[in-house]
């Protein structure tokens, strides 16, 4: 009897431990990890701006966002009716191809939104911001690719037996 006991307690313990990890893993309120700053905090702090730079700065940096939000919800929504068509037995070329090029459309109105956003910071910086946040950029664009030697032309022998990231 004292043997089933403690394999009770025993049980009973491990399975509140597992309650509670499970508990903890799931109800995270961020589904995607710990949530990072806003980029336009960081950009404010490298460039350490003024009380009025910043505020036009926010004023900016909100709008920029919004745009790209409702871009990137319209390129979800052009991926998503592209991808639905892996179904469809009797899919055209001519369809395929112009849902593709509304998302590469899509893509570049965003890569210049992004642009412009940088373009009209840059103007409320003085000569020593501009340099930081080109510098900024210049890493930013760096960080985007992937790591030399992966997956390029130029990596190691046997590297062409790797299949690519997705």
């Amino acid at each position: 009897m004292k043997k089933n006991l403690l394999l009770y307690i025993l049980l009973g313990f491990l399975v509140l431990m597992n309650a509670f990890f499970l508990f903890k893993h799931f109800s995270s309120t961020d589904i995607n990890g710990p949530r990072r700053p806003p980029q336009g905090n960081f950009i404010a702090k490298q460039l350490e701006f003024d009380a009025t730079q910043k505020q036009k700065f926010e004023k900016l940096d909100k709008e920029h966002r919004e745009d790209i939000k409702m871009l990137l919800a319209d390129i979800r929504e052009l991926k998503d009716s592209l991808f639905d068509k892996l179904s469809d037995e009797t899919v055209k070329s001519a369809e395929i191809d112009s849902i593709a090029a509304l998302i590469a459309n899509k893509e570049k109105v965003k890569a210049l939104e992004t642009f412009r956003f940088f373009k009209t910071v840059a103007e409320l910086c003085d000569d020593n911001q501009k340099d930081r946040l080109r510098s900024i950029i210049k890493e930013a664009l760096r960080r985007q690719g992937p790591p030399p030697g992966r997956n390029s032309p130029k990596g190691k022998a046997g590297d062409g037996n790797r299949s690519p990231r997705p």
